[in-house]
């Protein structure tokens, strides 16, 4: 029974092709604008996914003392002791843990007649392929009397006998080098330090100088005059390394909930993706402000088309129709209308994506023969290095605009229908 009615929907709107058309090309006009600017907002989020860092970093969290803590209150912060981290390890989706504690003072590099610094930090050396670290020269090794340095660390050395302030670069993997310190009680404390590696590029090691856990923490026994008790041995911070970039959220909530801090470009992209969302809800609201339109106009389309067919409904009734099968025939109709029109719109908006994406392409192309620095900018965003342009269409945002579609020309039709299906037969008939 359905597919008569269905059949006999299309008939009538065959019969009427040019409102069709009309009705449907607004419904064209405010799915296009949908889709087309929800997929800006996909392909903007992705280039800034893609500029943030890579994967690796995405799975990062790291844990430190709690800044929220209250000094009134009774209960004390909780601490990394070796046992907390026994806990961190058995959070699930946590990959590796990795325990880091920080030399208590500044460390003073000298090299020849030069001088330099860093922040000192001690890591478990078979722990360092989970850092994600990387080196621009030497080896990422460490063994006791072995450093790795950051990237900032070798060209920020100066003269201190100079009158001014100049930044001079020492290469430390072949220059004699040794770090000088001073404990509170104003003892001095020189150590001869080897070189192995230069870290590539990293926020958060371009000033550290990386050593063996333990030296560290004897130069931590050394500088506060007595010896590390096992029992309250406290770590600075611990980095963690999910087992996936989705299970980053989850792994950082769990250790807020332990009293820690978390934090992380894991966090950032969580942050990231809810300023795009909020972004797409605007944008799509802005498109949905055309399909609004396009209901309108799809709902006079069937008002006109009751009035014009009111002796057919009461002969539909006549010869048996029941009010259930006029309104489904008219909602059929209103409902083809908006899927014609969804369909021709997400259509147009692959073709003009398409476009758009080619556009930005040629205009990178110029840029790069014309020897300027960068393309087209769109937000903080060089759109001429999206590699898969500034224009995405997922295939479930073309469902959802044809849906979309859809569903507004069945919600337009809806009263227009209702009163044609409570038309009485006598009443209809009698309509010239």
């Amino acid at each position: 029974m359905f597919w008569e009615l269905g059949h006999l929907a299309t008939h009538n709107l065959m019969r009427a092709r040019a409102r069709l058309a009309m009705t449907s090309g607004g419904v064209l006009v405010g799915t296009a604008a949908v889709v087309l600017l929800v997929a800006m907002t996909v392909g903007l989020q992705t280039a800034a996914e893609q500029g943030i860092g890579q994967s690796g970093a995405l799975t990062e969290v790291m844990v430190g003392p709690s800044y929220e803590y209250n000094p009134n209150s009774d209960v004390e912060p909780p601490q990394l002791t070796p046992a907390m981290v026994e806990r961190l390890w058995r959070i699930p989706g946590v990959s590796v843990v990795v325990p880091l504690v920080n030399f208590q003072s500044w460390g003073e590099l000298l090299a020849d007649d030069y001088s330099g610094g860093g922040q000192i930090m001690g890591v478990d050396a078979r722990l360092l392929p989970y850092m994600g670290i990387e080196v621009a020269e030497g080896t990422l090794t460490l063994e006791r009397g072995q450093v790795l340095v950051g990237s900032q660390i070798p060209i920020n050395f100066y003269d201190p006998q100079a009158t001014e302030y100049r930044p001079i670069q020492v290469d430390v993997l072949n220059t004699p080098l040794e770090m000088r310190t001073f404990s509170p009680r104003g003892e001095e404390r020189r150590l001869d330090l080897s070189p192995v590696g230069i870290l590539a590029p990293n926020p958060n090691y371009d000033y550290a100088i990386i050593m063996p856990v333990q030296q560290v923490i004897s130069l931590n026994e050394w500088l506060n005059g007595e010896r590390a008790d096992p029992r309250d041995f406290k770590y600075d911070f611990a980095l963690i390394r999910a087992e996936s970039r989705e299970q980053t959220t989850a792994i950082s909530d769990a250790i807020k909930e332990m009293g820690f801090s978390a934090g992380g470009l894991g966090d950032f992209i969580n942050q990231l993706n809810g300023f795009f969302t909020t972004m797409r809800l605007v944008l799509g609201g802005v498109g949905g402000v055309a399909l609004l339109v396009a209901a309108f106009g799809v709902a006079n389309t069937m008002t006109m088309a009751i009035l014009e067919r009111t002796r057919e409904i009461g002969l539909m009734k006549a010869v048996g129709a029941t009010d259930r099968d006029v309104l489904t025939v008219f909602l059929i109709e209103a409902a083809l209308v908006g899927l014609v029109g969804g369909a021709l719109g997400v259509l147009i908006s692959y073709l003009a994506g398409e476009g758009i994406n080619q556009g930005i392409a040629n205009l990178a192309q110029q840029a790069a023969q014309s020897g300027q620095g960068s393309g087209p900018m769109f937000l903080p965003v060089d759109i001429s290095q999206l590699q898969a342009g500034l224009v995405i269409i997922p295939t479930e945002l073309a469902l959802f605009g044809l849906g979309l579609a859809t569903s507004v020309g069945i919600i337009a039709g809806l009263l227009p229908a209702l009163r044609a299906a409570r038309m009485t037969t006598v009443v209809a008939l009698k309509t010239e």
